[in-house]
């Protein structure tokens, strides 16, 4: 058994990852991938998964650089425009969320994603804690989508999608889905799904024959986009905050089915 592994956390100690996603690093999820890559070292010595830190006291370096404690949170919208990538940095030199947010010197990060050409409310923060309850399934915190698509209105096309899609042998559920207007030959939809899957929204229109030719996400749980303009971003409320961790709490105790 390696070290740090195996027994319960003592008095002063934290699990890593999530001693890592409070400081700002990234996500829960994506700590835990830097673990794994070795890239994450304890007092000069690469750690492993599971393992337990003792804040103030344990040298935790990420990529030679220590990590200097837990940073107060932040809480940014996002009105994401088309043509920006949700992730922190490419190495192909495209455009990036980040670079829209002038002013904010803290380190923060998206939560989930936002295809590159779709537009609407994107979440960043350094707070680990929300990035994981909002996007693990099991918390059924809803993503709501207007989508626009190409072919005529089939009412028997929603009623395939709310039966459930198989996605990358996945049975994928959607929450609900309707048809809003269109006419001739381009539709709008609203899809609210509470999975995470990369081009979910996309996947599930294709599966039923429609193209996308549009996506926007407006709501994410109690959270609107509301009036924010494409490129614009604000601060949430600290009564914002606490009603997305509620709706991260109903989701895991069921009481969104009741």
């Amino acid at each position: 058994m390696k070290e740090g592994q195996g027994r319960q956390i003592g008095a002063g100690e934290e699990r890593l990852s999530r001693f890592l996603a409070r400081s700002g690093i990234a996500s829960r999820r994506h700590v835990d991938e830097l673990i794994a890559a070795g890239r994450v070292t304890v007092n000069g010595q690469v750690a492993v998964l599971g393992q337990k830190v003792r804040p103030g006291e344990d040298k935790v370096l990420v990529d030679g650089r220590e990590v200097g404690g837990v940073e107060e949170h932040i809480y940014i919208m996002l009105h994401k425009p088309p043509g920006y990538l949700s992730t922190c940095a490419d190495p192909r030199g495209r455009r990036t969320v980040l670079s829209l947010l002038e002013g904010v010197p803290e380190r923060v990060f998206p939560v989930g994603r936002l295809d590159y050409d779709a537009e609407g409310l994107l979440l960043l923060t350094n707070d680990g804690d929300l990035t994981y309850v909002l996007t693990h399934p099991k918390h059924r915190v809803i993503k709501e989508y207007a989508v626009w698509v190409a072919g005529p209105k089939d009412e028997s096309k929603i009623r395939d999608i709310l039966s459930g899609i198989i996605i990358g042998g996945k049975n994928v559920q959607v929450d609900y889905a309707r048809f809003t207007g269109g006419s001739g030959l381009m539709q709008e939809l609203i899809i609210g799904v509470h999975e995470g899957q990369k081009h979910l929204v996309k996947h599930i229109c294709h599966s039923v024959g429609y193209e996308v030719k549009r996506l926007k996400r407006l709501k994410i749980g109690p959270l609107r986009l509301g009036a924010l303009r494409k490129g614009e971003w604000r601060y949430l409320s600290p009564g914002e905050v606490k009603a997305l961790y509620e709706e991260a709490r109903k989701g895991w105790e069921g009481e969104h089915d009741k």
